[in-house]
């Protein structure tokens, strides 16, 4: 045996004997071995220093804080162990999220993986199109930190005043009430970064005096980055829309954010097609990209294609008719998506210990004929347990793959539901 292997089988054995210590640390969802439900990752020993890789992202803060000092609490007392470190997805401190503004009933996020494919453009005209609704009340709220051009957009000038109880008070134009970070930083460049941006979105969005609205339009930052991230996890989204040009790299990219939305479990309603095509002077139509098909790239559906046209910007005038048919569809696919009624007979696992919570859903779902559907009411990110219920199933290696239907939807900061059908053949 050569020097390295010795060195190699040391660490092969340290890091066995550290697993074996963290394997019992209760995993606070599940009631089981944090190693056993996925919730550590990996783990590894080197010089004498551990390393503990963690999926915390679906717990709060202090669960999450907890958890991660039980591991170390274990990692330190395993021989051999000098020092140890807890790395992977965690909270970071960030809030579950914020409350929805008492009085705003929908809220529908316009996102772009890609900065310049007229996310802005969308999120104006669409909360221009909702208003043009005599019945429906409007907001737009730009969230874009680094970019917020809605102001521009929409003529938009403070000051921004206060109303009795210190609430900022959106600007009104056009049918509908608005408000910007830009309207607030006066043109300023903002260096804004990771918590400190978290704050300034989430505080904006908190403390606008919205009033009673019927939806909100939020024109989030683009990018998949920690803004975006925090932004969704932080604000009450009940659905996105992403802006894409057909550019192979923009679909692509543009996936990746369709990605980040479903983990984070917020529907997406569709892709709206910017820069699809234009009309030159002579009359005659050009399809820029006539292969694409972000249909079925993104597995959403198109909601509208735009042309490359000055007009589809132009907010001085009645609202161009291709958003006017995109709200409609953006309204009947929220409908759509939000199909999930919670029926009576739903297991509300809310406040209930871990252990417990594992052990009824488990005992539900068992009882279930085939083809039946199992709702479970939760105050986090139910998605690990749903993993568990998988393995009931059969040999399926995800819930998708185990469950004819498998939904999980962020019903509030506070409420999850999952949805899951056994199979009416085993998997």
């Amino acid at each position: 045996m050569t020097g390295t292997d010795t060195d190699a089988d040391r660490r092969d054995d340290a890091s066995e004997r550290l697993r074996e210590a963290v394997a019992a640390v209760e995993d606070p969802d599940l009631g089981t071995s944090a190693v056993e439900s996925g919730l550590v990752t990996d783990v590894t020993v080197a010089d004498g220093v551990a390393t503990i890789t963690v999926d915390l992202a679906g717990f709060d803060p202090e669960t999450a804080e907890e958890v991660t000092e039980a591991l170390r609490r274990e990692a330190l007392s395993t021989p051999g162990v000098e020092r140890a470190q807890v790395e992977g997805d965690t909270p970071d401190g960030v809030d579950d999220g914020v409350d929805r503004p008492d009085g705003v009933d929908t809220v529908i996020a316009v996102a772009s993986a890609k900065g310049g494919v007229g996310k802005t453009t969308v999120s104006t005209q669409l909360a221009r199109a909702l208003a043009a609704d005599d019945d429906r009340d409007v907001g737009l709220f730009d969230a874009d930190l680094y970019g917020p051009n809605v102001p521009e957009l929409l003529d938009l000038e403070g000051p921004v005043t206060a109303d009795d109880d210190g609430n900022a008070r959106p600007i009104e134009t056009d049918g509908l009430v608005a408000m910007s970070v830009g309207l607030i930083a006066n043109d300023a460049p903002l260096a804004w970064r990771g918590a400190m941006a978290h704050d300034a979105v989430t505080e904006l969005f908190e403390d606008t005096a919205w009033g009673d609205l019927d939806t909100l339009v939020v024109d989030l930052p683009p990018g998949t980055g920690d803004i975006v991230l925090t932004a969704l996890q932080g604000l009450p989204v009940d659905g996105a829309v992403l802006v894409s040009t057909p550019y192979p790299t923009s679909v692509a990219d543009t996936g990746r954010s369709a990605t980040l939305f479903e983990e984070n479990a917020v529907p997406v309603l569709g892709t709206v097609v910017n820069m699809d095509g234009f009309t030159c002077d002579c009359g005659r139509e050009h399809d820029l990209f006539p292969d694409a098909d972000l249909e079925s790239e993104l597995d959403a559906p198109v909601l509208a294609d735009l042309p490359f046209d000055e007009r589809v910007r132009a907010v001085d005038g009645p609202v161009p008719e291709a958003f006017g048919a995109l709200a409609g569809r953006v309204t009947a696919r929220l409908d759509d998506v939000h199909d999930v009624d919670v029926p009576d007979h739903a297991l509300d696992v809310r406040g209930l210990p871990p252990q417990v919570r594992h052990e009824q859903a488990v005992e539900e779902f068992r009882a279930l004929e085939p083809g039946e559907t199992f709702y479970l009411v939760n105050d986090h990110d139910p998605s690990p347990l749903a993993a568990m219920l998988a393995e009931v199933v059969g040999d399926a290696e995800s819930p998708d793959e185990a469950f004819e239907r498998y939904d999980v939807r962020r019903q509030a900061p506070d409420e999850w539901v999952l949805a899951v059908s056994r199979p009416a053949v085993p998997v």
